[in-house]
């Protein structure tokens, strides 16, 4: 689904690491499958634990709750990519923010890479909400910190101070068009040969054009003539 640039995620996580997250993944996944056919009260964590094959004591390592579970915020939800980032240092040679869009793309590719997000468990989300409405609000609160996070590692990449609004304006631009290029791929869209990346590159090219002054060739008054 995803292509190169989802690789580093992975390969910097370890073996125990991507085990973590890819129990995290599946006691999301069946959290979610269970919201959407009966409710949020309609089971149990035990229940939810048994099906995924892990203890009680385990998934209270991962999730503070059940609702915690359904929206996907882990105790210690660690983005190894995102720290990656934030800890490298932006090209000198390159203007400030110059490759923000390119930077910001890498990393949605490799959280979604990370978190295994398919169109079938995109789907068992979208269905859990409907049931449970009020997640929403648990959804926003971590939207508010995961745009904080990502703000303060622009920053620090980048060398520039965290309240430069042209980050802000960056990000906002950014998760408009990646919240775009999911709708497409995992619910408007079901050919297999298309990959997320493709569709998230897509988008982001578009914005570039729009942002990017159109080349009119000069005509000298010679060649009018």
């Amino acid at each position: 689904m995803t292509g190169p640039a989802a690789t580093t995620a992975p390969e910097a996580l370890g073996r125990a690491g991507l085990r973590r997250v890819r129990l995290r993944a599946d006691l999301v996944a069946e959290a979610r499958r269970l919201t959407a056919a009966r409710g949020s009260a309609g089971f149990t964590i035990d229940e939810l634990c048994v099906t995924v094959g892990v203890s009680r004591r385990t998934f209270f390592n991962h999730f503070a709750s059940k609702d915690d579970a359904v929206v996907g915020t882990a105790i210690d939800d660690d983005d190894h990519a995102l720290d990656a980032y934030a800890a490298s240092s932006r090209d000198p040679r390159l203007l400030p923010l110059s490759s923000v869009f390119d930077d910001l793309s890498r990393l949605v590719v490799a959280r979604v890479e990370q978190i295994g997000l398919t169109r079938d468990r995109a789907a068992e989300f979208r269905a859990a909400l409907e049931r449970e409405p009020r997640l929403f609000a648990a959804i926003m609160r971590q939207g508010g910190e995961q745009k904080r996070r990502v703000i303060t590692a622009i920053a620090r990449h980048e060398g520039l101070p965290a309240d430069d609004r042209r980050i802000e304006a960056a990000f906002l631009l950014a998760t408009s068009l990646t919240q775009r290029a999911v709708e497409e791929f995992f619910f408007e869209t079901d050919d297999p040969t298309r990959r997320f990346d493709d569709v998230l590159a897509e988008w982001f090219g578009l914005a570039r054009q729009l942002f990017t002054p159109p080349t009119v060739p000069v005509t000298t008054e010679r060649e009018a003539r």
